[in-house]
Order: C-alpha cells, then sequence, then structure tokens
C-alpha cells in the first residue's frame, strides 16, 4: 500500500487523502519524483515539503528515506526527514518548528562511485499516542532532469510491559480471594 499525501509545497497540492491504519504491524511506501529543478520557498532553504499524513491509535514509528544522485542530470540535495503531531499544526507544509516540536531523521550521505551518491534518512523508532501525524519529507531538487527520493513508514503496535499481564493476574486473584472472604458466612 502506499501512504497518501495531502499537499505538496512548492505550488504542487497531492492526491487523495490521509491514511488510517486500523491494523497494525504495517509498512508503508511513500515518495516523489520531479521533472527539473525545484525554486527554494520563501526563505526556508528548501525547494520541496512534501506532507504525508496518517492516523494511528497508538503504534511504534520508524521510517527510513533514500535518493541516488546521478552527478548533476537526477539530484536532490538537502533531504531533511521529521514526524510531528498535526494537532496544533492545520496549516501545511509546517516550514517552521510545528507546535509540540518533532522527531529529526538522521542522515548519512555515500558515495556510490564517481559522480553519483545516495543520501539516506533513517527516523528513529517512536511512540505515538493516538492521533493524526504528519511525516514531512522535505528537499532541493538540482538536477536538470529532476530528481526522486522513497521511503517506508514502519508502524507496529505498542507492546504491553512485560509485568502488567501479571500484575493484572495477581490483582484479579487479591480481588477473587477477597470476594469469597466477603461472601464466607462467619
Amino acid at each position: 500500500m502506499v501512504l497518501g499525501y495531502d499537499l505538496t509545497g512548492n505550488g504542487r497540492t497531492g492526491a487523495g487523502s490521509g491514511t488510517t491504519f486500523l491494523s497494525l504491524p504495517v509498512s508503508d511506501t511513500y515518495g516523489d519524483s520531479f521533472t527539473g529543478p525545484t525554486s527554494q520557498i520563501g526563505t526556508t532553504g528548501f525547494g520541496f515539503y512534501d506532507d504525508f499524513i496518517f492516523t494511528v491509535s497508538g503504534a511504534n514509528a520508524d521510517a527510513v528515506t533514500s535518493t541516488i544522485n546521478f552527478a548533476n542530470v537526477l539530484a536532490i540535495d538537502n533531504l531533511a526527514v521529521r514526524l510531528y503531531n498535526i494537532s496544533g499544526n492545520p496549516n501545511l507544509p509546517v516550514t517552521g518548528v510545528p507546535n509540540g516540536g518533532a522527531i529529526d531523521a538522521w542522515s548519512n550521505t555515500l558515495n556510490v562511485a564517481p559522480g553519483t551518491n545516495a543520501t539516506v534518512d533513517v527516523l528513529p523508532m517512536t511512540m505515538l499516542a493516538p492521533g493524526t501525524y504528519v511525516l514531512e519529507i522535505a528537499g532541493n531538487v538540482v538536477g536538470s532532469g529532476g530528481g526522486s527520493y522513497s521511503g517506508t513508514l514502519n508502524l507496529t503496535p505498542v507492546p504491553l510491559p512485560a509485568a502488567l499481564p501479571l500484575l493484572l493476574s495477581a490483582l484479579g486473584f487479591a480481588g477473587g480471594t477477597l470476594r469469597r472472604r466477603a461472601l464466607k458466612p462467619g
């Protein structure tokens, strides 16, 4: 399944709406391609913002986003990935710091061959409370023929703490014992 997006900066609008995940675990792909260089949006330092919107009832999330640059023909520079809650951020894209803060990905650029490199952005495993979130991808398309990126968002259920089932069974046992004592004629 492909993660849907609602809005793309640089004057383009997305097709579709956000995705609601009713069942976990799930992995969804996302990405975008551009046919030419992008112009900087205001003073943001970025030529595009892609906002992928999704709703969860609570989950652990991580994401990996990558782009490969082929000399000056297909290239995206300054690739940035962040995750934030849409609550308090009704106007997308958020070009500054989102209300409530954001989780930023760490980035690594690898030289693959002369004139070719790859950038990988990794969003660390993050626990998400129930709500609607924005996975925001930003960058600058600098290749004369454009550029593209792709990624995968992974969502897994939030595990119960290991001691929780033991605690619940102990409470049930204690409640049953107290109930028997209260009902016992005396």
